[in-house]
């Protein structure tokens, strides 16, 4: 016997109403699967942004937090006069999916040399901040099963004899594993995340940079008209009691009013006591003789800081940018037209030489000839004595031998 339409259509309709309710039961435990365990953090870096875990890595972080979980402050800032004491607490996140031990301290904050901010080793002892930070105990190790979060509080003492100024240090968290190197030995690895804490003790603040130690290198060009470059090297120190930041501008200036600028990139963050070496290349540099390369850095604070303010802080050096070539070429130009003027001058004198010979006596000042001396020229028909003064005959003498003839 064939089943009718409508015991099909009831039979349907059974079938797809128990399929929903599975589907949806099945959901709903699956949701709920995560939460029958430990409390579970939901996969959120201290950025804020979601993490995915990866397999057989090991992925965690520190971050600020209330008595009872995270919070968005990213960073501790504290205010406090010597002998005052704070509490907070920090929160330790294990994000990947195995379970981890972590090793909890408290440390100093450090530069690097190349300025970054770093905590201070795991095996060296903090003298300033990272002392006056106390954990639950001394030597607090934390497991955190995949995906969960424990709250540590701590307790912040300040010395009654601490320095005004800014005092930082880090709460750390550290992983200690051991891989195995290409040549076969297991070495120890630790991996170290942390949250900054700034605490500012009141009293006398004097922020300052200074700049020490400017040196300058310049590399001229075979251009006689090109220009060279300058390698700038300088040091900037915070030889106050306030961390600061700064925003670096070099430039060299000529004795002729030329001028080249570079930029660098800013100083993040420069703890009191601490030093960072810049270096710096300025293009650009038409050589005038004696050039100056300036170095100014104008201060950066910390979000929040009551710091007076102050700077910019300056130094400057000279040094010599001597075009060779180029005053090569100009001696050269010059020492071919005096020899050229010269040359013209000598031709001169010798043109003038040969073109109209002198005679025998000297010439007037119009150019007529006079004679030697003691001669006198004869003008006119008239003798030397006339010329000389003398009077001259009416006519000339008989001979004597006629006169003679005629009395005989």
């Amino acid at each position: 016997m064939q089943p009718s339409d409508k015991t099909i259509r009831r039979s349907t309709r059974l079938y797809l109403t128990v399929a929903a309710v599975v589907s949806c039961t099945t959901a709903v435990l699956l949701f709920l699967a995560p939460a029958l365990g430990q409390t579970t953090m939901p996969l959120l870096a201290s950025s804020g942004k979601a993490v995915s875990a990866k397999k057989n890595v090991v992925t965690f972080g520190t971050q600020t937090a209330s008595a009872t979980k995270p919070d968005g402050r990213g960073i501790y800032l504290f205010g406090a006069t010597p002998g005052g004491r704070i509490e907070d607490h920090v929160a330790i996140l294990n994000y990947s999916d195995q379970t981890a031990t972590f090793l909890i301290r408290g440390t100093d904050a450090v530069n690097t040399p190349q300025g970054g901010f770093a905590a201070l080793p795991i095996n060296e002892r903090s003298h300033d901040l990272g002392a006056w930070i106390a954990l639950p105990r001394s030597d607090l190790t934390v497991t955190l099963r995949p995906r969960t979060d424990i709250i540590v509080p701590f307790l912040i003492e300040v010395p009654a004899d601490a320095t005004p100024g800014d005092h930082i240090g880090v709460i750390t968290a550290t992983l200690v594993s051991s891989v195995i190197s290409k040549s076969g030995q297991r070495l120890r690895l630790l991996q170290t995340v942390g949250t900054r804490i700034f605490l500012l003790v009141s009293g006398s603040l004097h922020p300052s940079l200074t700049v020490t130690g400017l040196a300058v290198h310049y590399q001229g060009t075979l251009d006689p008209i090109g220009t060279g470059k300058a390698t700038v090297t300088y040091t900037v120190s915070n030889t106050g009691n306030v961390a600061l930041g700064g925003l670096q501008t070099v430039y060299v200036s000529g004795l002729f009013g030329g001028r080249s600028t570079a930029r660098l990139p800013e100083i993040r963050l420069l703890l009191a006591g601490f030093s960072v070496k810049e270096t710096v290349e300025v293009k650009g540099i038409f050589p005038e003789i004696r050039e100056t390369a300036h170095v100014s850095i104008r201060p950066l604070y910390i979000t929040g800081s009551v710091a007076p303010p102050s700077g910019p802080f300056q130094a400057s050096r000279s040094f010599w940018t001597i075009p060779w070539i180029l005053i090569a070429i100009i001696v050269t130009v010059i020492l071919l037209m005096v020899g050229w003027f010269r040359r013209r001058r000598r031709g001169q004198r010798a043109r003038d030489a040969t073109a109209d010979p002198q005679e025998p006596g000297v010439r007037d000042s119009v150019g007529r000839q006079e004679p030697p001396l003691g001669d006198v020229s004869v003008s006119n028909g008239s003798s030397e004595r006339q010329a000389a003064g003398h009077e001259s005959p009416a006519k000339d003498p008989a001979p004597v031998a006629s006169a003679e003839r005629e009395s005989g």
